[in-house]
């Protein structure tokens, strides 16, 4: 009875490495989107392979079930006979292999002889271990997260070293053994499931932080286009006016009056607050909600940017400057000098983005990187972090160029790419 628990178990849970395989293979679908197929074929997948397992302990059984069921749930995700086999024969290797490390060593197997599910515990943690190591080779994880995934991988393997002291000591006892693999088991299984709800929810969490600023630049821009649409009726109103005081000095020809007034006129239609006027109402909401701060926190501030006011805008591209703008002008904020450049140009389908500023010379570096000389580190020193992530997801290219007294960051990018 308690083999028949530890086997549902271990089933149960060679099935949740499963999904997981095929979500490092074909990525997380949508929420609703054929749940119901996926929780059938999971679910007769899981009972199919438990009953045969059970009433034959045979080699070929395993195989043909296994094969079968996971090539039928690779259909789930993708119609491409090549990637069904290469996907369904990769994570079977995995799972048989596994299995004859965690047998072999420990007893002569027979063909149809059932063994204890202590084995199939230890199976059930090797497989966790290679689907770690799976997702971080395929998925393309950065340095940043290797201490995460060090930890990851610690739990399983920890969990696999202690059942084989176990197995290996004379004075245990059989049923403590069994009580301790369940208990391993159920462990893991938690400790990954709670791994994998905080993780989202952080993910959610950034996410809405950043759809929170961009909001914040949409309303600063609403502003500015308000303020400056005021002064354009005022100007509007009293156009008769200024006409025939512009006529009367023409008819003098007080020239240098002329320009003078239509001076005035110029500096009262002109918006201290709108810094950027390039045309692109999201990129120009951006920057000058940024720029503004950066106006009143800091002494120098030169700005270029040549933008298409056609030019398509992405989601990332928000990130990019928000993140490069936030940490230069913080950092810039701590000099005597105060000074801030930046510089975007369009050309060719081509973006670069130049951000330079002030600092004073103090850089920390680790394994993974530049780290933040922000007091508080665990809500900061990840902008250079995510901004090198998108660069990368564009095959663009990021420079980071660190001075005596200014610190640069150049970007290139493809908009071609991005469009596509």
């Amino acid at each position: 009875m308690i083999d028949f628990i530890i086997c549902v178990s271990t089933n149960l849970f060679r099935v949740y490495l499963i999904r997981r395989f095929m979500q490092i293979f074909f990525g997380r679908r949508e929420e609703g989107k054929g749940k119901e197929k996926e929780i059938l074929a999971y679910g007769g997948f899981f009972i199919i392979n438990t009953v045969a397992y059970l009433m034959f302990h045979l080699v070929w059984v395993n195989i043909i079930c296994n094969l079968t069921g996971i090539g039928l749930i690779v259909l789930l995700y993708t119609k491409s006979l090549k990637m069904n086999l290469f996907v369904t024969c990769s994570i079977y290797l995995i799972h048989i292999g596994c299995d004859t490390i965690s047998v072999l060593p420990f007893m002569e197997y027979r063909d149809g002889e059932s063994f204890t599910q202590i084995y199939a515990v230890i199976s059930v943690f090797l497989i966790f271990i290679c689907e770690l190591f799976t997702e971080k080779i395929i998925s393309e994880r950065k340095q940043t997260e290797n201490v995460q995934n060090f930890a990851l991988v610690s739990v399983p393997l920890c969990s696999v070293i202690m059942l084989c002291l176990l197995i290996y000591t004379k004075d245990n006892a059989g049923l403590g053994l069994i009580i301790i693999s369940v208990g391993l088991l159920m462990a893991n299984f938690l400790i990954f499931y709670l791994y994998n709800m905080l993780s989202s929810t952080l993910s959610q969490k950034y996410e809405n932080d950043v759809l929170r600023q961009k909001i914040q630049n949409y309303s600063n821009q609403i502003e500015i286009m308000l303020q400056g649409e005021e002064k354009v009726k005022a100007l509007r109103h009293d156009m008769k006016h200024h006409m025939s005081e512009l006529k009367l000095m023409a008819m003098k020809h007080e020239n240098k009056a002329i320009q003078d007034y239509i001076s005035d006129m110029e500096a009262f239609i002109e918006n201290p607050n709108e810094i950027v006027s390039s045309g692109n109402v999201e990129i120009d909401s951006v920057l000058n909600y940024m720029l503004q701060r950066a106006k009143k926190e800091l002494r120098i501030v030169n700005v270029k940017v040549q933008i298409p006011a056609a030019v398509s805008h992405f989601f990332d591209l928000n990130v990019i400057l928000g993140n490069l703008l936030e940490n230069a002008i913080e950092a810039a904020k701590q000099t005597e000098e105060k000074q801030l450049d930046v510089s975007i140009k369009l050309r060719q389908g081509v973006m670069r983005i130049k951000i330079e500023n002030s600092f004073n010379g103090r850089i920390k570096k680790g394994q993974q990187g530049l780290l933040t000389t922000k007091k508080k580190k665990e809500q900061h020193g990840i902008g250079l972090s995510n901004v090198k992530k998108i660069v990368e997801k564009y095959n663009g290219i990021m420079e980071i160029c660190p001075h005596e007294k200014r610190f640069c960051v150049k970007l290139i990018l493809y908009m071609s790419k991005i469009e596509n």
